[in-house]
């Protein structure tokens, strides 16, 4: 199987109803269609995702053009390899290519791709993982819509101001009792008065996790927090750094997130998952996205019993575009593994067609036009 052209479909801008906490405004979100076209016909590899922009596409569109055309794509890590190299901001770039790459392994083989990665298991818990409301009773009310779908668990985004999260959190334990799980996530929002604060509030709460509390940078403060608290504190999602940037957490957090559509894909998340085993450390990746973005870390977390969730972003299918199956939970709360090959999710390519603004596409390299990088073994 050989690489013989990539597509991407850059869709139509959603609405600006999205936010995640009081300070930020209502956002849309950008969504771009990815396609690694093959020399076999009928079968490509796919990701929808929504956190990089198309501009930045277009941009890396010449680079992904030299390394790619022409590769098999079982040369994942070679690829990989080059693309964080070559590109000048790689990282989304090539988080969706990563993604691609392993869908088109998993269908040459007739595999789910965990199933490639070693399977640990082939479910997993989901958590309910919200926007910013404005009201503790909007938190609480949703909460209850969740446990009445089957979550068992729910993560809120609060407003960061610590005394109004706290009221929050409060009113949630009080509207569920013990039969959720609730963990918190201000996104880096609070200072280190703030963060013990609210952190000792969840103690006494019995909150499961404490996401993001303070600047991923503040690997001292969040050595503080682990230490004077009881439940695990998570960090190290903002990191552009990466992999390379763990090493400083140990022992500062608890467990390590991590956005695979951002730090390079499956292949970096697997390596994550790795490096969490290696460190006792939990690794609970960021899986909240589009589909496609959930199967992709899914399908790492069916690979390692070091991870307790997956993110499903609430109300269910709110994210989900231009695909014909959802990534939903079951009536007990649990992801199930796809039984269908690659990332196991099929796209609705005539929902895609109608949506489509833009369509980007490059096919087979002129003689001599390939761009020398660093080399690998395959290069």
């Amino acid at each position: 199987m050989k690489i013989t052209g990539i597509k991407a479909h850059i869709l139509k801008r959603t609405e600006p109803i999205y936010k995640w906490k009081e300070q930020w405004a209502a956002r849309s979100l950008d969504h771009v269609f990815v396609r690694l076209l093959t020399d076999v016909p009928g079968v490509e590899g796919q990701c929808l995702t929504y956190l990089m922009s198309p501009m930045e596409f277009k941009y890396a569109l010449p680079g992904l053009q030299s390394v790619l055309i022409g590769r098999d794509p079982h040369e994942v890590e070679a690829i990989s390899f080059e693309l964080t190299d070559r590109l000048e901001r790689p990282t989304p770039v090539a988080s969706a290519i990563d993604i691609c790459l392993w869908d088109l392994i998993g269908k040459a083989h007739g595999e789910p791709i965990y199933r490639l990665l070693g399977a640990a298991r082939n479910r997993i818990r989901a958590y309910a993982s919200t926007f910013y409301y404005a009201t503790p009773e909007e938190y609480c009310q949703l909460a209850l819509e969740c446990r009445d779908q089957g979550f068992n668990a729910y993560k809120i985004h609060p407003s960061g101001i610590p005394d109004k999260d706290i009221e929050i959190c409060r009113k949630v334990r009080e509207a569920v009792g013990d039969t959720m799980d609730l963990m918190l996530d201000p996104i880096n929002e609070y200072d280190r008065q703030g963060a013990l604060k609210v952190g000792r509030a969840l103690d006494e709460l019995n909150f499961y996790w404490y996401e993001t509390p303070l600047p991923d940078s503040d690997i001292p403060g969040l050595r503080m927090l682990s230490e004077a608290l009881d439940l695990p504190v998570t960090a190290v999602e903002s990191v552009e750094q990466g992999l390379r940037a763990y090493p400083k957490y140990v022992g500062a957090v608890d467990s390590i997130r991590a956005i695979g559509d951002w730090i390079g894909g499956i292949s970096a998340m697997r390596k994550a998952a790795a490096f969490c085993e290696a460190n006792q450390m939990k690794f609970e990746p960021h899986s909240y996205g589009t589909v496609s973005v959930m199967a992709a870390h899914l399908h790492v977390m069916l690979s390692t019993h070091y991870c307790d969730f997956v993110e499903i972003a609430v109300p269910q299918g709110c994210l989900d575009i231009g695909m014909k199956d959802k990534l939903w939970i079951d009536a007990d709360g649990w992801v199930s593994a796809p039984t269908k090959p690659g990332l196991g999710y099929e796209a609705d390519m005539d929902e895609i067609e109608r949506l489509t603004v833009e369509l980007l596409e490059v096919g087979e390299l002129e003689e001599g036009a390939r761009i020398e990088g660093r080399k690998t073994a395959w290069t």
